[in-house]
């Protein structure tokens, strides 16, 4: 069965290309979504098996989009992985974990990211 991933993030080259990669496996689609100000809405409407969201967005903070969406009984059971480039796994020292959500430290190597995505997707 193929996965619904929707990828909340403001650079549109990551995007595009984290899109294409997870595609081309042929276990998921993938929806992308460019402005944190439209992001729980388009979640709503889409239900996505799990959500890709990047920690830094103009307008809304990733971790606050995630708080919402925890916040709403029509979201809160969507898993969300966190995608970062102020921390890396490095610094982590192997918990990572943003705000109690996993995360994926940029720059993403897309083995590791399908890892994650399948380890967390229900």
């Amino acid at each position: 069965m193929i996965k619904r991933i929707l990828l909340i993030d403001d650079e549109k080259d990551f995007c595009f290309f984290t899109k294409s990669n997870l595609e081309a496996t042929g276990n998921f689609t993938v929806t992308i979504c460019f402005d944190s100000s439209e992001a729980v809405d388009l979640t709503k409407k889409l239900k996505p098996d799990l959500i890709l969201l990047d920690v830094l967005m103009p307008g809304i903070s990733g971790p606050d989009i995630a708080a919402t969406l925890k916040d709403d009984n029509d979201t809160k059971n969507i898993p969300v992985v966190f995608l970062t480039a102020i921390i890396t796994d490095k610094e982590t020292k192997g918990g990572n974990v943003i705000s109690g959500w996993p995360f994926v430290a940029k720059p993403v190597k897309i083995n590791e990211l399908i890892a994650v995505i399948n380890k967390h997707i229900k």
